[in-house]
């Protein structure tokens, strides 16, 4: 993970915190449309390269203390992520080469990569995170739209006169009530979403791995038993 986005991107922690409305399902259009589609959100389907993009960045740019090994967790962080980014591009929120710019040469400074060369970024990149310049600038302009769009929201939640209270409880319970408002947006904006997760096979079957989702780890051998 990215000490950067860790600090930078608070706001997107409280997404461990909501009860997940993600509206998966199986059906018969899914099943016809499961070798096209990873899925599909807002009505319009998600294609298995997009949903790979996310994936990876999900897994690099995450702020939590550890990277996610849950599968199922990482697959629910990442529709959320496409959930999110969908909503700021319809809200308009936009993201300059420079914005994204910016955030590299932060990265890359925490990385001790001060001014590195094309060949140098090049480098990096291939060896530390095993992803081509291109990749990694579409994920992270991605995370970063959605990083704007979260502080928008948290910043329209705040009560209404928070940043003059003194008295710690009353401060607290300003804070909470605007997280809550915060959650019930989530909630909301993940019922509209209507995701539909092709990716969720129904119990009782089993799935390949898809192309550029990391193979489950292999159990570890068993100890053979004390005589």
């Amino acid at each position: 993970m990215l000490e950067f986005f860790r600090y930078h991107t608070k706001t997107i922690v409280w997404i461990a915190a909501i009860c997940f409305v993600l509206c998966g399902g199986y059906s018969i259009t899914t099943f016809k449309k499961e070798g096209r589609f990873a899925g599909e959100v807002f009505g319009k389907s998600v294609t298995f390269q997009e949903y790979n993009q996310f994936y990876r960045a999900t897994q690099l740019f995450m702020p939590s203390e550890k990277p996610i090994q849950d599968p199922d967790l990482l697959r629910t962080y990442t529709w959320q992520n496409i959930i999110y980014a969908r909503e700021a591009k319809r809200e308009g929120v936009k993201i300059s080469d420079q914005d994204v710019r910016n955030e590299i040469s932060s990265i890359l400074k925490q990385q001790g990569l001060v001014n590195p060369t094309p060949q140098q970024y090049n480098i990096w990149l291939t060896r530390a995170l095993h992803m081509t310049p291109r990749e990694f600038e579409e994920g992270l302009r991605e995370f970063i739209r959605i990083q704007k769009l979260l502080r928008i929201k948290v910043a329209s939640f705040k009560p209404a006169g928070a940043d003059k209270l003194s008295d710690v409880k009353a401060k607290e319970a300003a804070a909470e009530k605007q997280k809550e408002a915060f959650m019930k947006w989530t909630a909301d904006l993940n019922q509209k979403a209507s995701l539909k997760d092709y990716l969720a096979l129904p119990e009782g079957l089993t799935e390949e791995p898809m192309a550029g989702e990391p193979l489950p780890p292999e159990p570890a051998p068993k100890s053979p038993p004390a005589k």
